[in-house]
C-alpha cells in the first residue's frame, strides 16, 4: 500500500468551484501531499496541458477528426532522480507552492457538440519505493477577453412587416425590436424593447428573444456547423387580430462562461454569435429576425497586485513548446544558451534542463489584466434599472 494517502492541487481564483484565468495571467496554487508515514520522495512534477479536439461523423459515415496542442509545459517541484539521497518527508501534510504564467497566444476554454478546448494541471509524486506513487489533476478555465468593435456599443434596431394569408384575406404582422447594444461582456445583462402589432387573421402564440452561438468545426478539409441557444427570454401569450404585445426593459442575460467571438488562436473551431427574435403563429408559421452580436471585453479590469513579484524568478520556472532566441529588454540574447552575454548572466538562463528554451509571451507588470469576473463593481454612474414590463395592447 502506498504511503501517500492523498495528493491534490488547490488553485487560486476559485469562483463557484470554477478556476478561471486570462491568457498571460499567473496561475498560483499549492500542491498538498499527505503521508501516512515518513516517506522518501524522489520526484514531484507538475504539468500544464491544453488541447483542442474536433470529431464528428459525416453523412458518408466517415469520421472527421482534428487536434491542436496549445500548452505542454512541465516543472519539477522536487527532483532527486539524479541524486543519491531522496527528499525525506515526515508523516503528515506537506505543501509545495507553484506559479505558472499562461501564454498570451492560447484560446478560451470551450465545450461544444463536436469539439472542445480544455486546460488541465496535473501533479505526480513518485517515492523511492515504487509503490509510493500518486497522480492528481485539476481542470481550470481560460477565458480570453477580446475587445468588441466600437459599432457593437451602439443600439441595435430591427423591424419587419409581413403579409400573412388567412382564409381569403391578407393581413400584416408588424415587429419592432431594439437592443441597448449589439455586443456584451459575459456576465452582463442585455436590455431589449419589443413591440408586436397583429393585423393578420392568425393568432400569435409566442415571442422569443435569444442569443445564439454558431460554431463551425473544421477537420481534414471539411467543416460542420452547430447552433445552440446560450440565453433566451420566451413569452407565451396569445395575441389575436387587432391586438398587440409590448416588451419594455426586458433583460437577456449573457452567461458568464461563454467564449469570446471567433475563438482566437484556435484554428479548428470558430465561434460567432447572433441575436434572434422569433414570433410563432398558429398554423406552424413563424417570423424570424436575426442580427450579428459580439461577445468580448470591457475596457477596464483588475490590475496585477503590486505586492506580487512577477519577475524573472517566476518567468524562468515554466517552458512552452519551441526553441527560439529570446531578446531581453537590456539587449542581451537568450534562448539557445550560446550567447556569451547570457553565459555571463545566469539569471537569463531559461533552460534549467528542461530541453526547451522559449518562455511564454508575458504581460508586463504594469499592464492590466482585463478580467470582468474579478472586477470590483463601480459605484460611479450606476444607472437605475427599471423593472421589466410585458403587456398586451389594443390597436
Amino acid at each position: 500500500m502506498s504511503s501517500i494517502t492523498s495528493l491534490s492541487i488547490v488553485l487560486q481564483h476559485d469562483i463557484d468551484e470554477q478556476y478561471q484565468y486570462q491568457p498571460g495571467e499567473i496561475i498560483r496554487g499549492t500542491i498538498y501531499i499527505n503521508l501516512a508515514k515518513p516517506t522518501a520522495i524522489r520526484e514531484i512534477t507538475v504539468k500544464v496541458y491544453s488541447e483542442g479536439n474536433v470529431s464528428w461523423k459525416g453523412q458518408d459515415e466517415q469520421v472527421y477528426q482534428a487536434q491542436e496542442i496549445y500548452v505542454d509545459s512541465s516543472k519539477a517541484i522536487v527532483d532527486t532522480t539524479y541524486d543519491l539521497e531522496p527528499l525525506q518527508l515526515p508523516q503528515g501534510r506537506h505543501e509545495f507552492p507553484l506559479d505558472y504564467i499562461l501564454p498570451e497566444n492560447v484560446p478560451s476554454s470551450y465545450i461544444g457538440k463536436y469539439g472542445n478546448v480544455t486546460y488541465t494541471m496535473r501533479a505526480t509524486a513518485v517515492g523511492a519505493n515504487s509503490r509510493d506513487t500518486a497522480i492528481s489533476s485539476e481542470p481550470f478555465l481560460v477565458l480570453r477577453r477580446q475587445h468588441i468593435p466600437a459599432i457593437a456599443q451602439q443600439p441595435l434596431a430591427m423591424t419587419a412587416s409581413r403579409r400573412m394569408p388567412c382564409a381569403c384575406s391578407f393581413g400584416t404582422l408588424d415587429i419592432r425590436v431594439t437592443l441597448d447594444r449589439a455586443g456584451g461582456v459575459p456576465g452582463e445583462d442585455i436590455f431589449l424593447q419589443a413591440e408586436l402589432k397583429n393585423q393578420s387573421g392568425r393568432t400569435v402564440t409566442a415571442m422569443q428573444a435569444s442569443l445564439v452561438m454558431t460554431t463551425v468545426f473544421r477537420a481534414q478539409s471539411r467543416s460542420t456547423e452547430f447552433r445552440q441557444i446560450v440565453s433566451k427570454k420566451r413569452d407565451e401569450m396569445d395575441v389575436a387580430k387587432g391586438e398587440g404585445r409590448r416588451w419594455t426593459h426586458v433583460r437577456l442575460p449573457l452567461p458568464p462562461y461563454v467564449p469570446e467571438s471567433k475563438l482566437e488562436f484556435c484554428d479548428i473551431i470558430e465561434l460567432d454569435y447572433l441575436f434572434q427574435f422569433r414570433v410563432e403563429m398558429t398554423g406552424g408559421s413563424e417570423v424570424r429576425l436575426e442580427a450579428p452580436f459580439w461577445v468580448g471585453a470591457q475596457p477596464q479590469g483588475l490590475e496585477v497586485p503590486n505586492s506580487e513579484h512577477v519577475g524573472m524568478k517566476i518567468h524562468k520556472q515554466w517552458t512552452v513548446r519551441g526553441s527560439q532566441a529570446l531578446l531581453f529588454p537590456d539587449g542581451e540574447a537568450g534562448g539557445d544558451g550560446s550567447s556569451s552575454a547570457q553565459q555571463q548572466n545566469p539569471a537569463h538562463d531559461y533552460d534549467e534542463g528542461w530541453g526547451v528554451n522559449l518562455v511564454p509571451e508575458l504581460r508586463n507588470e504594469s499592464e492590466v489584466v482585463t478580467n470582468p469576473l474579478f472586477q470590483q463593481q463601480q459605484t460611479k454612474g450606476a444607472r437605475d434599472i427599471p423593472e421589466e414590463l410585458l403587456e398586451n395592447t389594443k390597436l
